[in-house]
């Protein structure tokens, strides 16, 4: 057998390299050549190899002139410090705006000049994306401030959290000296509010979602009501994570208040009328849309429609829901509820406490309990489903 070596063609070696290979030296005075720059350089800049060799000024008008001093005090840097020279700019390429990454070895030589051995890559797909992705995530931020809205992770197992910038605004934190966690936040709830903030932890769990309206108490006393809802993921490590998101919901809460101590209840339950209630369903129908993740309850009750029935009913409802339940008034002895937990367990147990007291109280009823469904078309759709 042979032992002869077949000599390496460097040439073909180069041009097959994505992008181009280059040498570039700068003299002790200044001046730029290129030694040498493989063909790549034709879909890097746009010139030739042979162009670009007899006439490096060209790039003065290739790289984007609002990146152009950048890279050569880049370029001069890396002489100065002999570091490896990174950079990624822009360059006009066929009156296009294209997006290069730029590495080389930066090695001085004897007589005061330096020489750089490198390669250049088009990277304008990937820029693109990147940029794309950073705008997206100024829109999130600037759209969570606006909505009051900010979103977060939770691991179950350490109890560190990761927050959004919008949650330290909510919450009146220094994001520089502030840690998330679970102990953070429960330190800012209201301390009759805990105990339910951790019951949602628990049934995100079991349920898989879960939201919850608490209130937290700011730096300076000042009590804020939270939204905070949250999809329970186990990640590829094992690791129990709850994904949430929190919005201020307070001037809602206030109105809801204001609206309770005035017109905007029934008579004889002092429940939601039926303007309120519909416009309530509608509400939380759409926000469904919008995340179908998050399926809601709706208790149904039906009982006879005269003054005394109604008041009696309406005060064994009261007692067996939670407060941030909303409970109202359709007519016709139609009460309906609209069940802040996301846990059918809890849901079923109010159903199941509100069915004995009827029964005890000798009164005629009939009472379901039902989940928003993908399939549901209108927000009265799952009305519907639980009178039937």
């Amino acid at each position: 057998m042979s032992t002869e070596k077949n000599p390496v063609n460097l040439e073909h070696l180069a041009n097959a390299v994505p992008g181009a290979l280059y040498q570039l030296q700068r003299s002790p005075d200044g001046e730029l050549k290129f030694n040498y720059i493989s063909q790549g350089v034709k879909a890097i800049y746009g010139c030739s190899a042979e162009e670009l060799a007899n006439d490096i000024s060209l790039l003065s008008h290739i790289i984007h002139p609002d990146d152009l001093q950048s890279v050569l005090t880049s370029m001069h840097e890396s002489a100065h410090y002999q570091y490896l020279w990174v950079k990624e700019y822009r360059v006009l390429r066929n009156g296009r705006e294209a997006w290069i990454y730029g590495h080389a070895v930066t090695i001085r030589q004897e007589d005061g000049s330096t020489l750089w051995n490198g390669q250049m890559l088009d990277i304008t797909e990937r820029k693109m994306l990147e940029l794309k992705v950073e705008e997206n995530q100024r829109n999130l931020i600037l759209a969570e401030r606006v909505a009051g809205l900010g979103h977060w992770q939770l691991d179950l197992e350490t109890g560190q959290s990761l927050w959004s910038e919008t949650m330290y605004d909510l919450h009146e934190l220094n994001k520089a000296t502030a840690k998330p966690s679970l102990a953070l936040a429960m330190e800012r709830t209201h301390p009759e509010d805990r105990e339910k903030v951790y019951a949602a932890i628990e049934a995100v769990k079991q349920s898989g979602a879960r939201d919850v309206e608490h209130r937290i108490i700011l730096g300076d006393g000042e009590v804020r009501w939270l939204r905070s809802s949250g999809i329970y993921r186990v990640d590829d490590a094992g690791r129990e994570i709850i994904f949430g998101t929190s919005q201020d919901i307070t001037d809602y809460k206030e109105l809801e208040l204001k609206l309770r101590q005035t017109g905007g209840s029934d008579e004889y339950t002092g429940f939601y009328n039926r303007r309120l209630m519909l416009q309530s369903l509608q509400r939380r129908f759409s926000l469904f849309q919008a995340h179908a993740e998050y399926r809601y309850y709706v208790l149904v009750l039906q009982v006879a429609d005269d003054a005394e029935t109604l008041t009696k009913v309406s005060q064994i409802v009261r007692k067996s829901i939670q407060d941030y339940d909303i409970p109202g008034y359709l007519g016709n002895g139609l009460i309906v509820v609209l069940m802040s937990t996301l846990s059918a367990e809890q849901n079923n147990e109010c159903l199941s406490a509100i069915r004995q007291q009827l029964i005890k109280g000798n009164l005629d009823h009939k009472v379901a309990l039902e989940c928003a469904q993908v399939t549901d078309l209108r927000f009265d759709d799952i009305l519907i489903r639980a009178m039937r």
